[in-house]
């Protein structure tokens, strides 16, 4: 009983002693649940293949220059590529900057006129400066116009049309090269406008 007694006694004087670090403890351990059960919980974060580098338009998709990423759900977008094997292989539509999501978009996929109108095609046009046409970004609308030689103003081709994909040219003094999904009827009067003219364009955002 005396043995009992002592270490009650002892006991107390620790708790006396020690009363201010435990009380601080348990208030930071509070404070600790509390915040823990307020702060918002983290967002789901999904797996997205980006560009490792900076990629021309019309380059083929290669280990090396593409990456699997996990981003907040917030940040995916629609179309995007989640492993390596969907785009192993792909060619891209577009130019692409480093860290870009690849989406479907970006791909070249079995007909560049898919999702476009039945009887539209797909007609390639070389443009006089190839400065203009690096400007230019898939989905782009542009008008088409003949600058004759034997007249004083330029003759318009086609108007607003939409550009689907921009091959790369080696020989940027030959001009750039863009592929637009027209009517039959526009692409022969791209066809007869190109053989007897250069062709420029306007950007229409």
């Amino acid at each position: 009983m005396a043995d009992f007694r002592a270490q009650s006694a002892r006991a107390r004087r620790l708790l006396v002693r020690y009363r201010r670090i435990l009380s601080a403890a348990l208030a930071a351990l509070a404070v600790l649940v509390v915040v823990e059960t307020l702060a918002p919980a983290a967002p789901p974060r999904f797996a997205v293949v980006v560009a490792t580098h900076d990629l021309l338009s019309g380059a083929t998709l290669a280990s090396e220059d593409v990456s699997v990423e996990q981003v907040p759900s917030a940040m995916v977008p629609q179309g995007a590529a989640s492993s390596l094997d969907e785009v192993a292989g792909r060619v891209l539509s577009g130019p692409m900057r480093a860290g870009e999501p690849v989406t479907d978009q970006r791909l070249v996929g079995r007909s560049l006129l898919a999702g476009y109108p039945s009887g539209v095609v797909a007609a390639p046009v070389r443009i006089r400066d190839a400065a203009v046409v690096d400007l230019l970004q898939v989905g782009d609308r542009i008008t088409v116009y003949a600058a004759r030689g034997d007249t004083s103003y330029a003759e318009l081709v086609v108007d607003r049309v939409a550009v689907i994909t921009l091959p790369q040219v080696d020989d940027a003094q030959q001009g750039g090269l863009v592929v637009l999904a027209v009517t039959p009827a526009q692409a022969a009067a791209l066809a007869q406008a190109s053989a007897t003219a250069p062709l420029s364009l306007t950007l229409l955002r």
